[in-house]
């Protein structure tokens, strides 16, 4: 994707100097790390989540590790939950 479709994703992939790809219709794109793919979402369209499945496996073999923000246009809040759990799973988070 160029990011038209994903502002804040694409800046978020921007900013921690990874690649951001199109997953499918149903989970949308993921960052891929070298810790996991890194994945933003909204239940409710006003909420996000940061989402890190460490190296790269799907949540049916390994939980996620999650943060939390609270505006799913800011991508300043966007990018601080997904550094959250990179810093997690540096630190080698269950």
């Amino acid at each position: 994707s160029n990011g038209e479709s994903w502002p804040v994703h694409a800046a978020v992939a921007r900013a921690l100097r990874c690649k951001l790809h199109a997953w499918d219709v149903y989970c949308g794109p993921y960052i891929r790390h070298k810790r996991g793919r890194l994945w933003l979402s909204s239940e409710d369209g006003y909420t996000g989540t940061a989402c890190l499945w460490p190296g790269g496996q799907p949540p049916a073999y390994r939980e996620p590790l999650t943060a939390e923000f609270w505006n799913v246009d800011d991508i300043g809040a966007a990018l601080e939950a997904c550094r959250e759990v990179l810093r997690r799973a540096r630190k080698g988070a269950p």
